[in-house]
């Protein structure tokens, strides 16, 4: 079967899948983690497909059963395989991929390259702490939330540092107001320009 036509027997959650190692240049996708939360951030945004990976509160935060299901049975058919941790698309895998980002559109393209290149290269805490504090709702059944509220501060100075976080983001990540979170920065020795 030849990359057109796969394509398009693929659901939509196959499709995203595909497109997220496929974004940002195709760097891998760092691992089932990464994989899961990134994909929870582009759902956020793609009402469709939030419906069909329905995430649900799980030891390590939002997690998609069905994203997991797809993810290996794309596995299994060639287009992804994995690279240790990570996740790349195979040559095939890259052809369909290709097809889809034709078909779904740039605007959708660049979100989900957006979210990869927020999330990707955040080590463990930093990926957690994004998606817990900023969706707490996703935290109810979590093992890991206990160990992150002592580094919160010092994970949304790093990540503002970064420039991966505006203030305000990075303010509920830090768990203060921004005013707060701002004389924190000072005391840190953090320049914070006023726009």
């Amino acid at each position: 079967m030849d990359a057109e036509t796969l394509s398009k027997r693929l659901s939509l959650s196959q499709r995203f899948a595909l497109l997220l190692p496929y974004a940002g240049n195709g760097q891998p996708v760092r691992g089932k983690l990464h994989f899961q939360k990134e994909m929870f951030l582009v759902a956020k945004n793609v009402p469709d497909l939030a419906d069909e990976l329905g995430y649900e509160p799980a030891l390590k935060g939002p997690m998609s059963e069905a994203l997991e299901w797809n993810v290996d049975q794309l596995e299994s058919a060639g287009l992804l395989r994995r690279d240790g941790a990570a996740y790349k698309l195979t040559d095939f895998g890259r052809r369909c991929a290709e097809q889809v980002a034709r078909e779904v559109g740039l605007q959708t393209l660049e979100l989900i390259g957006d979210m990869k290149e927020l999330l990707n290269d955040l080590s463990k805490d930093e990926l957690l702490a994004v998606v817990y504090f900023l969706y707490p709702e996703m935290t109810v059944e979590s093992e890991e939330i206990a160990g992150l509220l002592p580094k919160r501060r010092g994970i949304a100075l790093r990540l503002f540092v970064r420039e991966k976080l505006g203030l305000e983001r990075a303010a509920i990540i830090a768990g203060l107001p921004p005013v707060e979170f701002v004389s924190y920065l000072k005391s840190q020795g953090v320049a914070v320009h006023s726009e």
